[in-house]
């Protein structure tokens, strides 16, 4: 059965592929192009996942990596690759959980800075509890790249064996 997400997922692995692989002359394109690159990972990731859905008949796009678990929980139904991404997803050294809080990261926007003349604070706050910030660089997101494409080529093959 043909599923119409696969040419979306390796379309948007490739265009980020060619964002992080980019010349820039500012600080300020690279930052586009690494954040460029990273919402084509995303991309990618999203229809993979939808891609995941469509060969698992749910017969729904996916929001999330968890509304595919849910579904096949409720179908009492069980994937080998969806067991797998819920994995990586849980370890926070893994490569998709540090892909996913970039992601979320870069939705965030930035603290205002406070007006020091109103008795604004003067040490940066940091919150210790809460997830680590990730640092966006071509090398990461390359890293990042070759995974996810790793993974998809790997499941799309154990996919087509069942």
């Amino acid at each position: 059965m043909s599923n119409p997400y696969t040419g979306l997922v390796t379309s948007a692995l490739r265009k980020s592929q060619l964002l992080a692989t980019s010349s820039f002359d500012s600080a300020i394109q690279r930052m586009a192009l690494e954040e460029g690159a990273l919402l084509q990972l995303w991309k990618a990731y999203r229809a993979f996942l939808a891609e995941l859905s469509h060969q698992l008949q749910l017969g729904f796009e996916p929001e999330s990596l968890q509304v595919i678990v849910d579904s096949l929980h409720s179908q009492g139904k069980a994937s080998v690759e969806v067991r797998e991404l819920q994995l990586l997803v849980s370890e926070p050294g893994s490569w998709l959980s540090e892909f996913l809080r970039a992601w979320h990261q870069l939705l965030r926007l930035p603290p205002l800075a406070e007006d020091k003349g109103q008795g604004g604070n003067l040490i940066p706050a940091h919150n210790v509890a809460g997830p680590v910030v990730v640092d966006l660089s071509f090398e990461v997101l390359l890293k990042w790249h070759a995974a996810l494409s790793e993974l998809v080529g790997r499941q799309r093959a154990n996919l087509e064996e069942c």
